[in-house]
């Protein structure tokens, strides 16, 4: 290359070498991710319909309105598919600032996310219980905030409870007792909520409770339950199959049901009782109201015997801050935004559940912005609760929930033993424990 020409190559990288740096003056710190206008950029990622989508994305409008040094750009999906993405994120160092994580999701991700200790001041920690810490924490750190904690109850078809002559059920016994007053097709129970699998997690871990008094895992998440008390429990469960009370898996299979569609079960008039979410009342409400049915609470059926009333919470979802993010101060002033700021609670109202937050919930009852039956049904959570079981929540994991169903399967078109039902399910137990053990 001739001498001139290396000269000009030489000049022009210069040239752009300073055009880079005053370029970066301008946009901030190096290796930051900037909005244009010299805004802070903070991403957020959460999953969830339409209506939940609609109400982040206007509280979000109102915060950048009041941090106009502040970018959100938003980042939304449906649940199916939000962890695989998420993981993928994490692992790479991609992830939003601020994420949605599901409570069964923690350990996996405790050493990515944020001890939320170190930003407690931006991020209004002060609204939250030690109790509500707790259910978060992870060796010491606080590596989310819950969005709302959730109760599941049972509800009833109070039209079919009319309809039938049915006094509304305060046991197991009454609830096997309806089985009388009904014809065949209409079962006195259905386990699964919203859900198609007709079988809940939650139900399982509930009968253990109220059979045994024992926690399914203490703080550490050692199991604390015998392959005997599942067995007991799986037993009692196969006993409302046998009686009709609930229906089986087969019938359910060839129930003609559709994920995300409403469940015909319930809203054809086939179930009279379900188990469901608090932060669903609404929703089941809503659906059964357009078959012109009434929905109602029952609350927590006691069980002869029993050593527990079974009543254990679950926080829905939490808001955590990744390790890598590089705004964790602005990503933890949105948080505090959306979870603790009266407007912002006022916009969203309880499209995540009745907020855990202190100002949230205050500033929802105040406003009478919490549905009635929503409101009758976390208030009953909230005094029935047993503190012994604070950690049950924590084995609601995807492994669990399949073996659960594929147990499910095998009673329901009698392809396998209720000892046999047990001693999986236990294993799969057992390998959860060992996977929290790797965890730590």
């Amino acid at each position: 290359m001739k001498k001139n020409s290396l000269k000009k190559v030489v000049s022009l990288g210069v040239l752009a070498g300073c055009a880079a740096l005053i370029l970066g003056a301008c946009g901030g710190k190096s290796g930051s991710s900037e909005a244009s206008g010299g805004k802070e950029e903070v991403r957020i990622s959460w999953w969830g319909g339409d209506t939940r989508t609609k109400a982040i994305q206007e509280a979000i409008k109102k915060f950048e309105e009041k941090n106009p040094d502040i970018k959100v750009k938003s980042e939304f999906s449906g649940y199916a598919g939000y962890q695989q993405k998420l993981t993928t994120q994490l692992t790479g160092g991609t992830a939003p600032d601020v994420v949605w994580v599901d409570s069964m999701w923690l350990d996996q991700y405790q050493n990515q996310l944020l001890d939320l200790n170190e930003v407690k001041d931006e991020i209004g920690m002060s609204n939250f219980k030690q109790e509500d810490l707790d259910s978060s924490s992870l060796n010491n750190k606080v590596l989310g905030l819950p969005l709302s904690i959730n109760y599941r109850l049972i509800y009833s078809n109070q039209t079919l409870l009319d309809k039938y002559g049915i006094e509304k059920p305060t046991s197991w016994d009454d609830i096997i007792a309806m089985r009388d007053k009904l014809p065949e097709g209409v079962y006195p129970f259905w386990f699964g909520g919203l859900g198609s699998k007709g079988v809940s997690l939650n139900f399982l871990i509930t009968l253990l409770s109220q059979q045994t008094g024992k926690s399914i895992g203490d703080a550490d998440n050692n199991l604390l339950c015998t392959e005997e008390d599942f067995k007991d429990a799986l037993e009692f469960y196969n006993m409302l199959v046998e009686k009709k009370i609930t229906p089986s898996k087969e019938v359910i299979d060839n129930g003609g049901m559709v994920d995300g569609a409403p469940n015909p079960f319930l809203v054809d008039g086939k179930v009279v009782l379900m188990d469901e979410y608090t932060s669903n009342t609404s929703i089941v409400e809503s659906q059964l109201k357009e078959k012109d049915y009434e929905l109602s609470l029952v609350g927590f059926p006691t069980m002869e015997d029993q050593k527990s009333n079974g009543v254990w919470t679950k926080p829905s979802m939490f808001y955590s801050i990744p390790a890598s993010s590089k705004h964790q101060k602005a990503a933890a002033k949105l948080i505090n935004y959306l979870m603790n700021d009266p407007e912002a609670n006022k916009i969203q109202k309880i499209e995540s559940g009745v907020p855990v937050s202190k100002v949230g919930r205050e500033t929802l009852e105040k406003d009478n912005l919490i549905p009635e039956l929503t409101a009758e049904a976390t208030a009953l959570g909230d005094k029935e609760v047993d503190t012994n079981l604070a950690y049950s929540y924590r084995w609601e994991r995807a492994r669990i929930n399949d073996t659960l169903l594929d147990v499910v399967n095998g009673l329901g078109y009698k392809d396998m033993t209720v000892d046999e039902a047990a001693k999986k399910l236990y294993k799969a137990f057992k390998e959860e424990e060992a996977t929290f053990e790797e965890a730590k």
